[in-house]
């Protein structure tokens, strides 16, 4: 049952199902209702353009109304209310208000935990608007002192985490989207078990989308059991709900609110390469080390309060005393479903438009906007350098041909486009002059820019970027340069299903 669960859950089975259902339910109606059936198919026209004015009004991004129009007019009724179902951007009002209530009453402690003063930022201007705009919207501030470190794979998150972890003395929090029972989570949860006996409070937060096929049914009750609290975010039903179309898509570990990690790394043995699923498994993280941690701190808490029920005081949380060096400027944020704004998606568009130089981009898909298209075909056209890296080993044959179906316009354009030849690609970063750049959760599409919950780095002039900008060389040059006569001769289906979906592509 939980085998056929799994598959039901699928997005795209889903579809299918519904396709399906509708081209039965339309035959029945027919057979039933005979002669008044052209009076049930005037309502169900007019319900119809009632729902398409409805999403034409709506303040969401353009493809997302386009796809949401395509799945109406392909699906009379069904279509409309599925959109009325699960197409809102903002979740459910009890959700939302809930999720609001738990984030905002911890804003003073995020203000005056830090020296952060825009005034002495010594940066250039649009970066400096950059951090006014982060902090006027979304509270996140920025933080001098904060030493960054670049996990250039699995296996360096992998070793430096673990030895940070058994360091340990008051806090673990960890929030993950997958978890895979093996060599990784294994030892990890080992140590988590040690620390839980010496006293340290371990607590853990794991999507049950992200973890359905691999963690058995009320995982979190053995967790709990040996005395690591646990929450689920969201847990799969059987229910018709806009919430169950926002995932919790963030990776972080917190300790003792002085060292957090964070980037595309899950608990899974594919991401340490421990096991081979699409090639080489690339992959990428930051290590912070000072205030800037308090902001994950906050993030962690935030999600822990809504989740739980409970109110967590989060000047309990707040570290006495922190080892401080100085590295640039360090700005962690989150972004989710509740805002009315699009942070990932803006902080991405304002760095490509502000770069004078280059813009590096590593992402395992491509699936954006015109809008965001339209700045990295102006920045080349330009003259900056924009580079982009995606996978050579896809794992969703349906999105890669989606993304490569992005290449030919951007190649034109000037933007080289690269795919990682060993295999697989998750990292997700953007690096732009050597200056700026961010590192983090969210993907290059539209669930992770819209839909999701994720977290981030943002960072200006830190030993990181020097590090991410080393590394990306070295990914390049492990990669195969795609040129356009190649997108030009690429193969009819991949073609014709990028055709298909393009329509559709916010949903994917």
């Amino acid at each position: 049952m939980k085998r056929l669960f799994n598959i039901i859950s699928k997005n795209s089975t889903t579809a299918l199902i519904l396709f399906l259902s509708e081209i039965l339910i339309s035959c029945y109606i027919v057979l039933i209702l005979g002669r008044h059936f052209l009076i049930f198919g005037i309502l169900i026209y007019l319900f119809d353009i009632i729902i398409i004015f409805f999403i034409a009004n709506s303040k969401v991004n353009p493809a997302y109304k386009i796809s949401w129009i395509c799945s109406v007019i392909l699906l009379p009724l069904v279509g409309g209310i599925l959109y009325l179902t699960f197409g809102k951007r903002q979740t459910i009002k009890k959700f939302k208000r809930k999720f609001v209530n738990a984030k905002y009453s911890n804003y003073k402690f995020s203000k005056n935990f830090n020296d952060f003063s825009i005034e002495n930022l010594n940066i250039e201007s649009e970066y400096l608007q950059m951090i006014r705009w982060i902090y006027n919207v979304s509270k996140y501030p920025a933080y001098f002192k904060t030493k960054t470190q670049f996990l250039h794979s699995g296996v360096c998150y992998f070793e430096n985490l673990i030895i940070d972890i058994k360091k340990a003395k008051k806090t673990i929090f960890m929030e993950l989207f997958i978890i895979s029972p093996g060599k990784m989570w294994g030892e990890i949860i080992n140590v988590l078990i040690e620390k839980v006996n010496e006293g340290v409070d371990v607590r853990l937060i794991y999507d049950d989308f992200g973890t359905i096929a691999s963690l058995p049914r009320n995982y979190e009750k053995y967790l709990n059991k040996v005395g690591i609290k646990c929450m689920v975010f969201n847990p799969i039903k059987p229910r018709f709900e806009a919430i169950m179309n926002n995932r919790d898509h963030r990776k972080m570990v917190v300790i003792d609110g002085k060292i957090a990690y964070t980037g595309g790394i899950n608990f899974a043995d594919e991401y340490i390469n421990e096991i081979e699923r699409f090639g080489f498994w690339q992959d990428c993280g930051v290590k912070l080390k000072g205030d800037a941690v308090f902001s994950f701190v906050i993030l962690f808490l935030n999600m822990w309060n809504y989740l739980s029920g409970e109110f967590v005081n989060f000047e309990d949380f707040i570290p006495k005393e922190i080892d401080n060096k100085e590295d640039g400027v360090v700005l962690p944020f989150g972004d989710n479903p509740v805002n009315s704004y699009y942070l990932n998606d803006s902080i991405y568009l304002k760095i490509v438009t502000s770069a004078k130089k280059y813009v590096y981009i590593q992402t395992p898909y491509l699936i954006i906007d015109e809008k965001l298209t339209n700045s990295l075909m102006f920045a080349a056209q330009s003259g900056v350098s924009v580079v982009i890296v995606t996978p050579n080993i896809y794992d969703k044959f349906y999105v890669h041909a989606l993304t490569r179906s992005s290449y030919e316009r951007l190649i034109k354009a000037g933007v080289k486009i690269y795919e990682f030849t060993p295999g697989f690609i998750h990292s997700k970063v953007i690096l732009a002059d050597g200056i700026v750049g961010v590192l983090g959760t969210a993907n290059f599409d539209f669930r992770s820019l819209y839909l999701h919950f994720e977290c981030s780095v943002w960072m200006y002039k830190t030993k990181a970027l020097k590090q991410i900008y080393e590394d990306f060389n070295v990914i390049v040059s492990k990669s195969k340069k795609v040129s356009l006569k190649e997108c030009e001769k690429r193969n009819f289906f991949e073609k014709l299903l990028a055709f298909i979906l393009k329509p559709f592509s916010s949903f994917l």
